[in-house]
């Protein structure tokens, strides 16, 4: 037990955690070989009963051949004297431990005091342990080595030996039959109880795991992978293989039902059971079990079959002595063999299809379920390092195993979000009760939705509406429901919809929900009025009867991790958060919780107000009458079903409250629902929407991770075959890429290049003629060396647009050619490396070098979006009527350029109207120039007559018609092109004097050149082919119609989030909306299943012939997973599920070939010395040395970065003054005292930001400056560039950055290097960190960071006499009379206030 104990202490020793298995070896061979392969390698098939072994062998050669290779090895290490390979048995023996100790705490098993006298002998400390200590390892034993089965199931190349040898073993089937697991659980909130409900949902996982039929084959290479589960396909052979040996060698009466019965009838577990308990003799039972190579009481491996019995430690094959120790008998051992082998497994998509996607009060206090999350305990609630939680791998199973574990996380996550915002709603509307008694129905119901423990001594009043639960608070996010002035129930159920074929559930279920606004005030009413279609709301159901009115059970140990660790006396009682707290229903008489999604809004009057199309046609929502709100809201199918199923419908009739959340947060639903319809498609439906060459790779699953790289053999091979597309090694059109020769010479350095035919030299001076270009790169192989040559082709650059104005680096210009290539990109950007620059050059030589393509743009938030679309509009050569923005956040896009147009999907519809009738009016102007209509015919507002119909058929009967007549005379001039007066034939002379006017007439009507002729004949056909585009506009006249048209079929960029992805997909499929390009910026802030969903968005092409069954052709992840994870603000989710993994971070951890941009141009070179030693090779770009920003020093600051030591401020460090409210008072005033300052010096306020590591930091920040900027004050309405935390503020930048970390007692979650990483690259020319220097200084993780900041000194040095902008050179020595420390923020504070009075006086 001891050595057991030790070699689980935690299964990151096996499995490495998050590094060893599927990190450094890529190929699925390697990973069971070296440490892994004497633990879970094929050496653990010796551990397997002879026949079981020999039939798994049959079915894979590979296999075979390699326990064939093991067992010659073996023999020949046995005949030379080197002994065996006794750690075979790890893995049986640990098997053994696990079932040893399960036997000892379900209270049974003969070794139980055996057992604990050993447990003595081997570790004499334990001696003088109680009996309570025994059994609390035995527990922690237990949990580990469940926890590391599992994770031995859910890694593919594990699972190939692991998954046979439970199965030989029938280890699910012990757990199940086991005391143990029989045990009733307990709603006590003891160590024993709890440890029960952990056991149980581990076996309930590692049953549903194990039975996972996947192909687990070692031969199943990229070519056959298993995308699919493959249950039904092994479950129906399994069937009819027991049906035939019956039929051989059981062919009798008790028999003959399981003989001729329906597959569907065998594979049932109930029916399959009724008919084996009529077969009366019990070896009949035995004979069947043992002929399917289940069973063997007398399988020793005598044959010599390669099985080490002196090395290997099984469990006992003898069913009788096995049953013996479950506590069953012999035949109920076998029946459940049997039952387990022949039975199917409810598939992925059937238990997502009956899973609620809203929480429920069961759900949301579940402490196993929804851990707390953060690390501490309490006397209510246990602590335990093992959960009964999904992980996230690198690799995966199947699709469906990717998406089911993605499915759960996502759900607990949200759960636990919508966990603290239900508990703030309802502790803010303060319920109380007027009288004490509910009904006796409700009492039930009490029961099953779980009453508090004092249920019984409650007593049976009369339920009339003076004994109902009132509010005497309220909530800003919450309200009470129905309205007793107009007597109307809150919720009232309408319709219930019956399944849909093949379903269980409602297809719908409608409710009416009322809500009274007679007592808000206007700004509040006016907030539960933009409740909208989709929305998502909660019902909460408050009894005043049973609150208990307990205060928050207290911390153990005050000084926990995550409370400061070790802190003074005043943390020694601190409560736990009600959030956290698993009895607050308890507490506060929360009963019941459901979710539902609004569909329609009435007000008092019965108009509608959620109709986004009403609202448009309006110009905004119509002003809703009186004070009554009906909501009519869809419920949760699923929910519905197994509430009616327990006979507890009435439920909806009690709900009293409803909760309303943000936007962003509360679209989970819409992300669950995209998951649910992916697996009800089935994996197939994925496998045509994303390509072939890229699944793979994204499930972990392959030898080669290279696979989908552009310069693989199988992308070159696609390449070939698919239009739209182009190999390596054929031209592509760079575009603007390059700003002149020398920028193209730099960009492929050791590259032979010529350019329009002439080698260029690597000392060649660069030309001013901007020009575009068509590069070629070629790769010759000469001996062992790879020679690259590059042949350029150049054509005129328009002077009409911007276009781009970057010299890209060498490493950047790579990352562009990958990203114009088909496959998979992987671009990881360092802080201020250009990576948006970089995407917004793809997007833009995409658009214009594939011009039938979509691209469609995905990042993780809306100011990233924003940031693309403004560079993007910048450069003026991609026009707007092509570019499409969708999302919420569309109407907050100001882009740069002078458009006056938005780029939401109405915008572009407004804008499409707006442009289609100047054009007519231009039509309308050309056709009174020729004669064909006059001034007449216009409409009675002066409007042109034309549309787009009619201007078709005026351009092919008077426009063509004249463009060739003007050729042919032009022709028959004779004369050159390029000095050829054309003006006296040129048809369209005097519309085009009519537009440029009648000072332009005179002029231009005395000479045309030709080539001007053809220009000008250019833009009339422009208005014609611009014109038929917007045909489609005049006949289809809801905004609806016209808005999925504009989407489906015009735009070719079209941009949106990765939340508003999940939201829009099924609306999208169904579309018909196909794209061929993906870009996602911010990849390594996205989860992994966000990042997944983009790809999604369309539905596989029908065209088989093409060998292509996916439109997509290129994916662009560009990133960097050296900054800060996915946002997951449960930790037990991020740490023990590994959640916020995100996808990109998981394919550079896979191999996949990536590209790292190594040139930095946001910062001073010695401020990216902070942060660039966790880069490889990141250097600077030359303007951060040569531009005259950098070079000045910073106004008023001795130093550009500095770090600044902050002792306690009036004895105070860090506090909190509710749970996780981290604060510290002294650096803040510090941090704002240097802001006022730096303004009262003359900076520019929004070139500041103020950053701090905890929300609430940032509030103490925002108060304190209310007082010092405020109304009144000398520094009145300044305000910084920006207030935010570190995570929040990621991806943006400013020029100084004032940064307060607040923790004094435990460095806290800035020891997560990626944190400090964002916190210090912020800033462009000065960083300056308040915190306590001795904490952080010590912290190793940081030492790198803090070293450099060390060498400067912890006292803030101000410069004497400056004001900005200085003249001052950076590094430049001060004068120590010109210097000024500060010793401390009252120092400070005191010189902020004289610079005031000196300002007010003056």
């Amino acid at each position: 037990m001891e050595l057991r104990c030790k070699a689980v202490a935690s299964p990151s020793i096996i499995l490495g955690g998050n590094t060893t298995v599927g990190n450094n070896n890529n190929n699925s061979k390697n990973i069971c070989e070296g440490p892994l392969s004497d633990l879970v390698g094929v050496r653990l098939w010796d551990a397997i009963p002879h026949r079981k072994r020999h039939l798994e062998m049959k079915r894979d050669g590979l296999l075979r051949k390699r326990y064939g290779l093991f067992t010659a090895k073996k023999q020949q290490r046995k005949d030379g004297g080197g002994g065996t390979m006794s750690t075979v048995g790890f893995l049986p023996g640990v098997v053994m431990g696990l079932l040893d100790s399960i036997a000892i705490l379900g209270g049974g098993g003969d070794g139980a005091d055996d057992g604990d006298e050993a447990m003595a002998e081997k570790q004499p400390q334990l001696s003088n342990n109680s009996n309570n200590s025994l059994q609390q390892l035995r527990r922690g034993y237990v949990s580990k080595i469940l926890e590391l089965l599992l994770d031995l199931l859910s890694y593919p190349q594990t699972r190939t030996h692991v998954a046979p040898y439970l199965s030989s073993q029938h280890l699910a089937v012990q757990l199940a039959l086991s005391k143990l697991y029989r045990t009733k659980k307990k709603n006590k909130k003891d160590e024993s109880s709890t440890f029960v409900v952990l056991f149980h949902q581990q076996v309930d996982m590692l049953l549903d795991s194990e039975r996972m039929e996947i192909a687990t084959s070692t031969s199943d290479e990229v070519g056959n992978l298993p995308y699919s589960d493959m249950s039904s396909r092994i479950i129906h052979e399994r069937a009819h293989i027991l049906q035939k040996l019956l039929h051989r060698h059981h062919d009798n009466q008790e028999c003959t039902e399981v003989i001729y019965a329906g597959v569907g009838r065998v594979t049932d577990a109930r029916w399959l059971r009724s008919k084996v308990e009529m077969w009366r003799e019990e070896e009949t039972l035995y004979d069947v079990c043992y002929r399917l190579r289940l069973v063997d009481d007398n399988d020793h491996d005598d044959d010599g079959g390669g099985g080490d019995n002196n090395a290997i430690t099984t469990t006992s094959s003898n069913t009788a002595s096995m049953a013996k120790l479950l506590g069953v008998t012999r035949r109920e051992l076998l029946t459940s063999i049997l039952l387990y082998h022949q039975s199917s497994r409810k598939s992925d998509a059937a238990i997502l299809a009956t899973a609620p996607l809203y929480p429920t009060e069961r759900l949301l206090w579940d402490a196993h379920s929804v851990p707390p999350g953060q690390n501490y305990s309490s006397n209510n609630t246990i602590t335990t390092t093992t959960l009964s939680l999904p992980k996230l791998n690198t690799r995966f199973l199947s699709a469906g195993d990717y998406l089911l574990r993605n499915f759960r996380l996502f759900r607990l996550e949200s759960a636990y979000e919508i966990r603290g915002d239900i508990v703030d709603v309802v502790k803010r509307m303060r319920p109380v009760m007027n009288r004490d008694g509910y009904s006796k129905e409700e009492e039930e119901m009490a029961d099953y939705y779980g009453g508090n423990q004092n249920d019984d001594d409650a007593q049976d009043n009369n339920n009339d509406d003076d004994n109902k639960t009132v509010f005497q608070g309220w909530a800003r996010m919450g309200l009470e429901l129905g309205s007793k002035k107009f007597d109307k129930p809150g919720v009232r159920l309408i319709r219930v919809d019956p399944p849909k074929l093949g379903e269980s559930v409602p297809s719908s279920v409608l409710a009416e929900v009322v809500l009274d606004l007679h007592h808000c005030a206007t700004s509040l009413a006016k907030e539960w009025d933009e409740i909208s279609e989709f929305d998502n709301l909660f019902l909460v159901c408050v009894d005043g009867t049973r609150m208990t009115g307990a205060p928050a059970p207290f911390i153990d140990g005050g000084g926990a991790a995550g409370w400061g660790g070790g802190g003074g006396n005043e943390e020694k009682r601190r409560t736990v958060p009600d959030e956290e707290d698993c009895n607050f229903p308890h507490r506060y008489g929360v009963r019941a919780v459901r979710g539902c999604m609004v569909l329609e809004v009435r007000d008092g009057a019965g108009t509608v107000l959620s109709d986004p199309a009403l609202a448009y046609e309006k110009g905004g929502k119509p002003d809703p009458k009186g004070k009554l709100r009906y909501l009519r809201v869809a419920l949760d199918p699923a929910q519905f079903a197994a509430d009616a199923a327990a006979g507890h419908t009435n439920v909806y009739d009690t709900f009293n409250l409803v909760v309303r959340r943000h936007g962003r947060e509360n679209n989970f639903k819409a992300v669950l629902e995209t998951i649910r319809g992916l697996m009800r498609g089935g994996a197939n439906s994925m496998y045509r929407s994303i390509p072939s060459w890229l699944m793979p790779v994204l499930l972990g699953y392959g030898s080669d991770p290279t696979m989908a790289s552009y310069t693989s053999s199988k992308m070159k091979a696609f390449a070939s075959k698919t239009m739209g597309v182009a190999s390596p090694s054929a031209e592509s059109d760079y575009g603007d890429t390059f700003l002149d020769v020398g920028h193209l010479r730099s960009s492929f350095p050791g590259c032979e290049l010529t350019v329009d035919g002439k080698e260029i030299a690597d000392d060649s001076s660069p030309s001013s003629d901007r020009k575009k270009y068509r590069v070629k790169v070629i790769e010759q192989q000469q001996g062992q060396n790879t020679i690259i040559k590059v042949d350029a082709t150049s054509y005129p650059f328009p002077p009409s647009y911007n276009g781009n104005d970057i010299r890209f680096t060498p490493v950047q210009v790579s990352a562009i050619r990958s990203g114009l290539s088909p496959g998979l990109t992987t671009i990881i950007g360092p802080p201020g490396t250009g990576k948006t620059d970089v995407a917004v050059q793809i997007i833009a030589n995409l658009y214009h070098s594939f011009p039938t393509q979509r691209t469609v743009i995905v990042t993780h938030s809306n100011a990233a979006l924003n940031d693309i679309f403004d560079k993007v509009m910048a450069r003026g050569d991609v026009d707007e009527r092509y570019m499409l923005r969708l999302g919420s956040g569309e109407r907050n896009l100001q882009t740069t350029s002078t458009s006056s147009h938005d780029f939401t999907k109405t915008g572009r519809v407004a804008h499409i109207l707006s442009r289609r009738g100047d054009l007519l009016e231009k039509v309308q102007q050309l056709s009174e120039s020729l004669g064909v209509s006059g001034s007449g015919e216009r409409g009675a507002d002066g409007a042109p007559s034309y549309t787009c119909e009619t201007s078709e058929y005026f351009f092919f009967h008077h426009v063509k018609k004249r463009v060739k007549a003007f050729e042919v005379a032009a022709a028959n001039k004779g004369e050159d092109s390029s000095s050829a007066n054309v003006v006296d034939i040129f048809p369209f002379t005097r519309y085009f004097a009519r537009l440029e006017g009648d000072n332009a007439t005179s002029s231009s009507s005395a000479s045309l050149l030709l080539d001007e002729a053809r220009d000008k004949i250019k833009q009339i056909m422009a208005i014609f082919d611009e014109l038929a585009e917007y045909c489609p506009m005049e006949l289809l006249r809801s905004q609806r119609q016209r808005t999925d048209y504009l989407l489906t079929k015009q735009a070719r960029i079209v941009a949106m989030t990765c939340t508003h992805a999940a939201i829009a997909r099924s609306h999208l499929v169904n579309l018909g909306f196909h794209y061929d390009n993906i870009i996602m910026e911010e990849a390594g802030q996205m989860l992994d299943v966000e990042t997944f969903v983009p790809l999604l968005l369309q539905r596989g092409e029908s065209d088989d012939s093409s060998g292509a069954h996916s439109r997509l052709k290129r994916v662009c992840l560009i990133g960097d997973h050296n900054q800060l994870p996915p946002v997951v603000k449960n930790q037990a989710f991020s740490k023990f599920s590994r959640y916020d993994q995100s996808l990109f971070a998981r394919l550079i951890r896979l191999g996949v070939p990536s590209i790292e941009l190594n040139k930095q141009g946001r910062a001073r070179p010695d401020i990216a010395r902070l942060y660039s030693w966790r880069y490889d090779d990141l250097g600077d770009l030359g303007h951060v040395s040569t531009k005259d920003v950098f070079k000045k020093a910073n106004t008023g600051l001795a130093h550009t970065f500095q770090l600044i030591n902050v002792e306690e401020f009036e004895g105070r460090g860090e506090s909190t003054p509710t749970a996780y409210f981290y604060q510290n008072v002294g650096e803040a005033e510090y941090a704002v005292a240097l802001f006022q300052y730096m303004v009262l010096i003359g900076y520019p306020p929004e070139k500041i930001s103020i950053l701090t590591t905890y929300n609430g930091q940032k509030e103490l920040l925002l108060d304190i400056l209310t007082q010092r900027c405020g109304v009144g004050t000398p520094l009145g309405g300044v305000t910084p560039g920006a207030v935010s935390t570190v995570d929040q503020y990621q991806g943006q930048q400013n020029d100084f950055i004032i940064l307060s970390l607040v923790r004094t007692r435990a460095v806290g979650h800035v020891r997560d290097i990626r944190r400090l990483v964002v916190a210090v690259s912020r800033a462009r020319l000065g960083l300056y960190v308040f915190c306590r220097q001795s904490l952080f200084s010590s912290c190793h993780e940081l030492r790198r960071t803090m070293d450099q900041f060390a060498a400067r000194p912890a006292k803030l040095q101000l410069v004497k006499g400056e004001h900005f902008p200085a003249n001052r050179l950076a590094g430049e020595d001060v004068p120590e009379s010109n210097l000024h420390k500060v010793n401390d923020v009252t120092e400070l504070g005191a010189l902020v206030h004289s610079m005031q009075q000196e300002s007010v006086q003056g």
